[in-house]
Order: C-alpha cells, then sequence, then structure tokens
C-alpha cells in the first residue's frame, strides 16, 4: 500500500513567551530562515544536509522557545532518516516530538503531524497493528481542529490498513470518510488515490463492475498528477477486476501498463538509491569534517569583528589558509570515496537485475518440475487406485495400500515444495469458496494419516462438536493441508498413543460461523527453544534420521493460515505430548448442488456419454479411461492435438478432456482449432500444469474448466457433471 506523508503546517498556537527582546526576534528570524532552508534541502533529497543543519536550528529553536518550528523539524529530520533507512533514528526523533507536544499541552496539527510519521514508520517496519494505533490517536484532534488534510491522510491510510486485512465494516467506515474529506482538497493526487481506495472496497464487496468505474477514474487522475505508485497499484488492481469481469485481455494490457510504470519508478528510484547511499556516506563524513567547520566559524568570527592588531590578522590568515588546506584535502578524499560509492552501487544493481533473472528462472524450474512430477504421479496413483478396486485382487489389499500411501505420501512432498512456492507469489492469496462437509473431510485426513506409523499404531479420536454445521462454505483444499500436515507431524512423534482431532464451534464473527480445530497427541513433546524454531523452512526438531521430513510442514501451515487472517498455536511438554490449534472463519451454506461422494462414485453416473481423452501419455490415458468407463462412460482417446482435431471432426462427443503440454500441436492449440468448428462443446483441461498458466494463456476462452492431476475422484467426476452437453 502507499501512505500519504506530510509535515507541520502553520497554524494553531503552542506556548511562548509574550513578550520578546530585538535579540529574541532577530534569533527567531534566523530560525524561520533555516526551516524554509532544511524543508528545501529535504526536497531537493539532500537528505545529509537536512540532518545537519535541522539539528543546529533544532537546538537553536529550542534555546529560544519557537515550538512551531522545532516540531517542523522533528518532521523534517524523522523523515530524512527514513529516507537514508535509518528506522531507529527515526522512530526516536518521532517518539521525542510525540512526548514534546504532550509535556507542552500542544493541541495543534503538530502531534497529529508526529503520529502520522511514526504510524507510516510502523508500516515501513510492517507492524500495521501499530500503525493503526497512531493514525486512531491522531483522529480526534484533527476533527477537534477540522483539519482536513490530515483527516483525509489518515483516513485514507487506515482504508488502506482496512483493505489490505479484508476488514471490510472497518474499511466501508474510512473509505466513505475519505471520500467526504477530499471533495474539500484540490490535489488530483488525493482524488486519485481516494478513488482507488474506493474501487479496492467495491472489488472486495465482490462488485466489479463498480469497482471497474472508480479504477478507471484513478488511473486518469493519477496519469494527470504523474503520482507514479498510485498508478502501479491502480493497474495491478483493475487488472485483478478485469479478470474477474472475464476481460482477460484488458487485464493483460493493465499488467503491461503496471510493468511499464514499474519500469519508470525503478529507473527513478535507481537515482534516489544513489542519493540515498552518497547522504548516508555525507552524514558520515559529518563529525569528521566538524573540526574544520567550527575552526571556519572562528576565522569568520575574526574577520567580522575586523580587529586591528596586524598580529591577529596574521593568525587570522593562517587559520584560514589551514582551514582551506584541510577543506580541499577533505574535498578530495570525498571526491574519491563518491566515485567509488557510484561504482559500487552500479555493481549492486547489476546484481539485483541477475538476482531477478535468476528468480525467473527458478520459477520456471518450479513450472516444469509440476509437470514432469505430476504426470508420472498421476499413472502410480490412478493404477494404484484402480487396482484397489478389483476384488480379485482383495488379498493383496494391504501390500495395495502401502503402495498407494507410499505414491500419495511422495506425491504430498512434491506439492509442499511448489506449495511453498505458490504461498510466496502475491496470487497466492486468493481463497476458494467451495461447499464441504468438515467431518468427511477430517474423517478423510485421519484415514490418510494413519500409515505413517505402522510399527508402533497410534490410536485416533475425531471428537466434532455438535453444533458445527454439516457443510461449510471455504477453501476445503488448504484446510486439508493444514490438518494433514498437523496429524502426519503427529503421528511421526508419537508411538502406540493417541491423537485427538477436535472441531468446536465458537461464537459466530461478523455472521460467519467460527471454528476451532485442535490436534493434540501423547508424543515426545517439544521444548520451548524447539518451538521457536519449527517454523523456519525446512528446519528439522528431531536429529533421529526416523523422525527427519522435509522441514516444510509447519512452515506451510503458517503461511496458509496467514491467508485466512489466523495463526498457529503450540503447547507442548517433553514427554507428554503437543497440542496445535487454530481458528478459521467459514460462511455457512446450505448445501445447494452438493453431492454426496456415492452420487460421484455411482457406477451409472456417465452411462451413455461419450468422451475423448486426449494425452501424450499412454499410462495417463490408461488410467482416465478406466475411471471413466467404470462410471459407464465411453471412452475415445487420442495421444496427441492433431489426431484429437480429427477425431472431434468425425465423431458426436459430450465432452473433451485436453492435455495442455504435449508435443507437436499443444493442448491450447487443439482446442482453438476445435472450437473453429464446435464452439459450444465442453473441453476440459486435465493437465499437471500450473492453474495460472492456464488462465493466462487462455485467452480466447478455449476451455471450459480446468482439472489437475493428479485429482480426487470426487473433484474430477464433479467438474464433468457439470459441464457435460445436454
Amino acid at each position: 500500500m502507499s501512505t500519504i506523508v506530510c509535515f507541520a503546517q502553520d497554524g494553531g498556537e503552542v506556548a511562548t513567551d509574550s513578550v520578546q527582546s530585538p535579540q529574541q526576534i532577530e534569533l527567531a528570524e534566523r530560525v524561520d530562515t533555516l526551516v524554509r532552508f532544511t524543508r528545501k534541502q529535504f526536497y531537493k533529497n539532500n537528505f545529509d544536509r537536512t540532518i545537519e543543519v535541522g539539528q543546529e536550528t533544532l537546538d537553536l529553536a529550542k534555546q529560544i522557545k519557537e515550538y512551531q518550528s522545532v516540531f517542523r523539524l522533528y518532521s523534517l529530520m524523522g523523515n530524512a532518516f527514513l529516507k537514508i533507512e535509518d528506522t531507529l533514528q527515526a522512530k526516536k526523533i518521532f517518539l521525542e516530538a510525540i512526548t514534546e507536544a504532550e509535556k507542552l499541552n500542544d493541541t495543534t496539527r503538530n502531534i497529529t503531524t508526529a503520529r502520522i510519521d511514526l504510524g507510516n514508520l510502523y508500516l515501513l517496519e510492517e507492524k500495521p497493528e501499530e500503525a493503526v494505533k497512531q493514525y486512531k490517536s491522531a483522529l480526534p484532534l484533527a476533527e477537534k481542529l477540522k483539519d482536513t488534510t490530515h483527516l483525509f491522510i489518515l483516513n485514507y491510510n487506515l482504508s488502506e490498513l482496512s483493505l489490505d486485512a479484508e476488514r471490510i465494516d472497518d474499511a466501508t467506515y474510512f473509505v466513505n470518510k475519505t471520500n467526504s474529506y477530499v471533495t474539500k482538497l484540490n490535489a488530483e493526487a488525493y482524488h486519485a488515490v481516494a478513488n482507488l481506495v474506493t474501487g479496492r472496497l467495491y472489488k472486495l464487496k465482490k462488485d466489479p463492475e463498480e469497482a471497474a468505474k472508480y479504477l478507471k477514474e484513478s488511473m486518469r487522475l493519477a496519469e494527470s498528477a504523474s503520482y507514479m505508485d498510485a498508478l502501479i497499484e491502480t493497474s495491478e488492481v483493475y487488472a485483478e477486476v478485469e479478470i474477474e469481469r472475464g476481460n482477460l485481455e484488458a487485464a493483460i494490457e493493465l499488467l503491461k501498463k503496471a510493468d511499464t510504470y514499474k519500469s519508470e519508478k525503478y529507473r527513478a528510484d535507481k537515482m534516489q538509491i544513489i542519493e540515498t547511499t552518497t547522504a548516508k556516506f555525507k552524514l558520515d563524513q559529518y563529525k569528521q569534517e566538524l573540526l574544520a567547520a567550527n575552526l571556519q566559524n572562528e576565522v569568520n568570527q575574526q574577520k567580522t569583528k575586523r580587529e586591528t592588531t596586524y598580529l591577529w590578522i596574521k593568525i587570522a590568515s593562517a587559520i584560514l589558509l589551514l582551514s582551506a588546506v584541510i577543506l580541499f584535502i577533505s574535498y578530495l578524499k570525498r571526491k574519491k570515496l563518491l566515485k567509488n560509492l557510484v561504482k559500487k552501487n552500479k555493481q549492486y544493481l547489476e546484481a539485483k537485475e541477475l538476482s531477478e533473472k535468476q528468480v525467473r528462472a527458478k520459477n520456471q524450474l518450479f513450472s516444469n518440475i509440476t509437470h514432469e512430477l505430476r504426470t508420472p504421479m498421476y499413472g502410480i496413483i490412478g493404477i494404484s487406485s484402480l487396482l484397489q478396486d478389483d476384488e480379485k485382487l482383495a488379498h493383496q489389499a494391504e501390500n495395495l495400500n502401502s503402495l498407494k500411501f507410499s505414491a500419495d505420501y511422495l506425491l504430498s512432498l512434491v506439492n509442499n515444495v511448489l506449495q511453498l512456492t505458490q504461498l510466496e507469489a502475491a496470487n497466492a492469496a486468493k481463497l476458494k469458496q467451495t461447499d464441504f462437509n468438515v467431518r468427511e473431510l477430517v474423517a478423510s485426513v485421519v484415514e490418510s494419516s494413519k500409515f505413517l506409523n505402522t510399527t508402533e499404531p497410534n490410536t485416533y479420536q475425531i471428537e466434532v462438536d455438535k453444533e458445527v454445521p454439516k457443510l461449510l462454505n471455504g477453501d476445503d483444499i488448504k484446510l486439508s493441508q493444514v490438518l494433514m500436515n498437523l496429524i502426519s507431524n503427529a503421528s511421526k512423534f508419537t508411538e502406540n498413543g493417541t491423537i485427538t482431532i477436535r472441531v468446536e464451534r465458537l461464537e459466530d464473527l461478523d455472521g460467519k460461523c467460527t471454528i476451532r480445530f485442535r490436534v493434540k497427541d501423547t508424543g515426545f513433546g517439544m521444548s520451548e527453544e524447539t518451538i521457536s524454531h519449527v517454523f523456519e523452512e525446512f528446519s528439522q526438531t528431531s536429529s533421529n534420521y526416523e523422525h527427519q521430513g522435509t522441514g516444510l510442514g509447519l512452515n506451510i501451515v503458517k503461511k496458509i493460515l496467514h491467508l485466512h487472517n489466523s495463526e498457529l498455536k503450540l503447547e507442548s511438554e517433553i514427554n507428554k505430548g503437543t497440542e496445535a490449534s487454530f481458528i478459521l472463519s467459514y460462511k455457512l451454506t446450505e448445501g445447494v448442488g452438493f453431492k454426496s461422494e456415492s452420487t460421484q462414485n455411482a457406477q451409472n453416473v456417465l452411462e451413455g456419454r461419450k468422451i475423448l481423452v486426449v494425452d501424450d501419455n499412454k499410462i495417463n490415458r490408461l488410467v482416465t479411461s478406466k475411471t471413466l468407463e467404470k462410471r459407464g462412460a465411453t471412452v475415445t482417446t487420442a495421444e496427441g492435438g492433431e489426431k484429437a482435431v480429427e477425431i472431434a471432426k468425425a465423431e458426436t462427443l459430450d465432452l473433451i478432456l485436453m492435455d495442455i503440454n504435449m508435443p507437436g500441436m499443444n493442448g491450447f492449440q487443439a482446442s482453438e482449432a476445435i472450437r473453429s468448428f464446435d464452439t459450444s462443446i465442453p473441453i476440459i483441461a486435465l493437465t499437471a500444469v500450473e492453474e495460472e498458466k492456464i488462465i493466462i494463456e487462455n485467452t480466447l476462452d478455449l476451455l471450459n474448466d480446468f482439472i489437475l492431476k493428479p485429482y480426487k475422484p470426487k473433484v474430477f467426476i464433479d467438474t464433468i457433471l457439470k459441464h457435460l452437453r445436454s
């Protein structure tokens, strides 16, 4: 988000001496001149001069009790320290400003500005709750003073924070306040961000049409004001809204604009980095130059007194000459150091560009791994599932269960690595909304975890509060991932013990059903020191190889719960066990359209339907065909895109399952060719590539839906039934 920064303005009264002497008046005028000079240095990005002159002026202003100037200088110096990334000094100055204002019973705009500055600092330190406290504490005083500018800034910053946290009620209140104050302001930049938060609010309320109107106006105003931060944020939010509206081409154009704006900002930021780094260097040199500066001041004082004594003239000349030599040598050293600094900065920018290339290469690698690993896993899991259903192999049930579990466990490791990468991406913050039976979900996860410890098997107890509804609406996949990781951990570290899974309903919040999940075991337990490290990536709690894993589980749990605005609580005692708990809120659902597992597994659910399966992998074609035929479908197969197009022309089909990554004509190209003569047949991508790739490349509305391999049979059949030709 982009916060708005402001400095103390004229207005209001602070306690000063009522009668001033001529000398005090002269000093006050000098302070005022120095304050204006300090302000100019800040806006010229001369942050070292801002701090250097600001400190000297601040001491003088305190001496003559010019408190209006004191608070202006606090704000300028604090923000200068922020610009050179010295947050400790910045916080010290802002807190000093607040303390000084409270000590003086200051009821002016000064304390309001100081609290806004401190709130902005907390945002930079990624402490949004602390920032909210500062903004809210400044609101009553700003309202009392009827300070429109400060009221707009405070309500805008609180709007952004509420929208980031997806608190609709708070966001609605602060956005409305922002719009009421912006009408009294003329700056286009203010109107641009007011339209931005209004558009974001309508997006959060699932009203993309209304959101688009405000975001379009925000872009127009931001372009007119050359407000680059607002242009970048608005473009990205507008692109998400256009995707929700189904305007994928418009979304892509907006994302291209965002990239262009980022490039322009990056070029400007390069100069800012050089200026900031130079300011840091100059500030470090300030102490070394202080002695020379004092000598120069002494020479100036001697010159103003115009001593008539020749001896004093010679001494003054000698001092002046010495100072000039010292300053010249210092200048040469600084010039040499500055050249080295610019060279180092260039190397830093080159390293940054190389790092970004490596990140893009890593993302491409993970995309390739997704397909290459999931494709064979689909075959292994699919065939083992078919063998489990074969009554003739009932005597091999134990071996088949072990095979199926091993395949599922290997897939979970692959998914954990990929999931960790996805959760770090910006578009991972989307939670799916689907109806699910929480009791069936918990039971399924427990059954999948029982094979983790077969040598010293555990007893599993599931306790679900009767007040918990049968059906909830939310992201069941991510809930399964959380429970699977927690129950798997409990199973690994418990032998011949008891693992209890409790699901209880708490008091509803904001019209949503609030559920607490607990996973308690009687296993080895953990020390407080171990608990402090378990959320680190690739961290393992045991040196015993038997109990080692990838070290990703709890880190993934933490990231998933963060998407739900929740957190994991761990309580543990050595040799007595561990309890993990978390709280999630879900929408209540009437269960309309919810189909039971038995319906999806019915033998004749696809009877009379003709389905084309397109896949270049023979084993994948076999698994998919067997799964469909088991439910009564007639299946035709094609090993590539060209063959699929021929079959679609020659035969009457009810649905096509299309692989994406195939040699020759890929899935997108084959779908486009089929759409040229049949626009109504449902085409579903059955693929191992990531969802984002399908969304980005499906620009011509080629595909009706997608199913990621390996899939759950219920999800597979549900998706097919939803799109079958009537």
